[in-house]
């Protein structure tokens, strides 16, 4: 049986744990990544790496050729506008997809991952499912909507399918990591009310019930670990696994739009604290119901807080980094 993954943004926190799980599963794995690219977690492993970028239309005809699933994790989560959005995440999955269609008339199956920006948030007592409506309050969320619409489609010509993920955090995630540097200077920030997570491996557990589950093209499925979590909760697990004691303060949104102003106007490249990512923070909730995955796809997450916590920071802490 043909068992050959390409993943997009191979070299990135998902797309370089799933290239992990698709070896460890005896896939036969390619790797699209741009030439500037950091490969740091790839150098080592049997992966076929292909340099290019979703926007760049003729590099996506080599590589999308022979494959038999496409794990589709390329993408912008920070950028300047409302253009570079969209030409990176619709745009880029568009060529893509189309480049699928001209090439490849044997996929399997193409998972698209996206996130629980493009739905929107939800309230204390209804989290998001998969039927509820969109309300995006980002350009990002909005960018991310318009593919998962792109996506369901060419699910009509093509097999897709979408994994609409909430935060998702452990070993090399340098987004987290930000929050729990914060901590360990002795401050806690607190925004937001609930919101759920997934651990790194339940992530790339949920990605391979996608290739390896009948599924109808199209479908949607929300994850996370199943809870839902207060920043206060996580913040009480990382200090104890930090062996530190903080000053806990709720931020302002005023104070925090003030600081991604700042982060703008000196930082050279674009931080994941922007005007566009402090719509999403200062909004209570962010949570999702996980039914649909666990009945249709028997999805059964790992991993809860503590224990993904624990791992997380263990890892940082190694690494020197925390």
């Amino acid at each position: 049986m043909s068992r050959n993954a390409l993943v997009t943004g191979a070299n990135g926190f998902i797309g370089s744990h799933l290239v992990e799980g698709l070896l460890a599963r005896n896939y036969r794995v390619l790797g699209l990544v741009r030439k500037t690219s950091n490969l740091e977690w790839l150098k080592d492993l049997p992966v076929e790496l292909h340099y290019g970028e979703v926007t760049d239309r003729q590099s996506l005809y080599p590589v999308v050729k022979d494959v038999d699933f496409i794990f589709h994790t390329a993408g912008a989560t920070k950028a300047r506008n409302k253009a570079e959005y969209e030409n990176i995440n619709y745009q880029g999955t568009k060529n893509l997809l189309e480049v699928c269609l001209e090439t490849n008339p044997n996929l399997k199956r193409l998972v698209y991952f996206s996130s629980l920006a493009a739905a929107g948030p939800s309230n204390n007592s209804h989290p998001k499912n998969e039927d509820g409506e969109c309300l995006p309050v980002s350009l990002y969320g909005e960018a991310k909507l318009k593919t998962e619409k792109l996506v369901v489609e060419f699910g009509k010509k093509l097999p897709t399918v979408i994994l609409r993920l909430p935060t998702v955090y452990g070993p090399r995630d340098r987004d987290g990591l930000a929050y729990f540097q914060i901590l360990k200077k002795g401050f806690r920030p607190v925004f937001g009310d609930m919101f759920s997570v997934l651990f790194i491996k339940d992530t790339v557990a949920a990605a391979m019930l996608c290739i390896e589950k009948d599924i109808k093209s199209g479908e949607i499925y929300c994850v996370s670990d199943g809870n839902c979590y207060s920043l206060d909760e996580m913040a009480d697990i990382a200090e104890k696994l930090i062996g530190v004691n903080t000053f806990r303060f709720r931020v302002p949104k005023p104070v925090l739009s003030l600081y991604a102003g700042l982060l703008g106007k000196f930082s050279k490249s674009q931080t994941i604290i922007n005007q566009d990512k402090i719509k999403e923070l200062t909004q209570k909730c962010w949570t999702c119901n996980i039914n649909k995955i666990r009945n249709e796809l028997g999805f059964n997450p790992q991993f809860n807080l503590v224990e993904g916590l624990k791992l997380t920071i263990g890892w940082y802490k190694e690494r020197r980094w925390l």
